[in-house]
């Protein structure tokens, strides 16, 4: 199994293992089961926004890679903090949200290092 199948599998079961969590277990409602699913969505959007705008810039622009790169993390940033903004607790339970985003990250980072990852050729 490639790393960035592997990805896509344990973000459904993360998807999938949160749903059960929040809706049965700890916080029972919808309210917790979306704020889950909106955090890990975050965290997809984000590093696929990155990840696109680098290769794209890497194609065609390959001097830019950097600049491009870093103003992708400054657009997240941005975009992070004004969900932070408008979202209320009435509507959007945070400790949901930031697992999703716990939950997430390390999934994602894990396999984009496997995915990089150098092997040695063999002959």
């Amino acid at each position: 199994m490639t790393a960035t199948r592997l990805r896509w599998v344990l973000l459904a079961v993360a998807a999938a293992a949160g749903v059960f969590v929040f809706a049965i277990v700890l916080d029972p409602g919808v309210r917790a089961v979306c704020s889950y699913l909106g955090g890990l969505l975050m965290v997809i959007g984000a590093f696929e926004f990155g990840a696109f705008n680098i290769r794209f810039t890497g194609r065609y622009l390959p001097r830019l890679t950097l600049v491009v790169a870093m103003a992708s993390y400054l657009t997240t940033a941005i975009a992070f903090g004004l969900v932070l903004a408008a979202s209320t607790p009435r509507v959007v339970d945070a400790t949901a949200v930031a697992s999703g985003l716990l939950v997430g990250l390390p999934i994602w980072i894990w396999t984009e290092i496997a995915r990089v990852r150098v092997r040695s050729e063999v002959l």
